[in-house]
């Protein structure tokens, strides 16, 4: 299949939209501001287009299952937040005091 109709089948976007969201994050991933902007990223729910993701980035919202609440606590741990949950009930944790 062609890039265009890839991109309207799957996103809904031409060609030029497409382009003009990257230009419009002057050509870079707005996740890590390095990469090249190449891959659509978008919500899985409601197939709403977020942006344009370079490959790292887009594959890693996809290992967190796009969860907002997993990338809050990856972040914690990366800035050394170390969460130790303490299971109160099934599914339910706790912070230790």
């Amino acid at each position: 299949m062609a890039p265009a109709q890839h991109l309207r089948r799957k996103y809904g976007l031409t060609v030029a939209e497409r382009d003009e969201m990257i230009a419009s994050q002057m050509g870079l991933c707005v996740i890590c501001l390095e990469a090249p902007a190449v891959h659509v990223d978008h919500c899985h729910e409601t197939g709403r287009v977020r942006g344009v993701l370079c490959f790292n980035c887009n594959s890693g919202l996809g290992l967190l299952r796009d969860d907002p609440e997993a990338a809050y606590r990856a972040a914690d741990y990366l800035e050394g937040n170390a969460w130790k949950p303490i299971l109160v009930a099934p599914g339910v944790y706790q912070l230790p005091s």
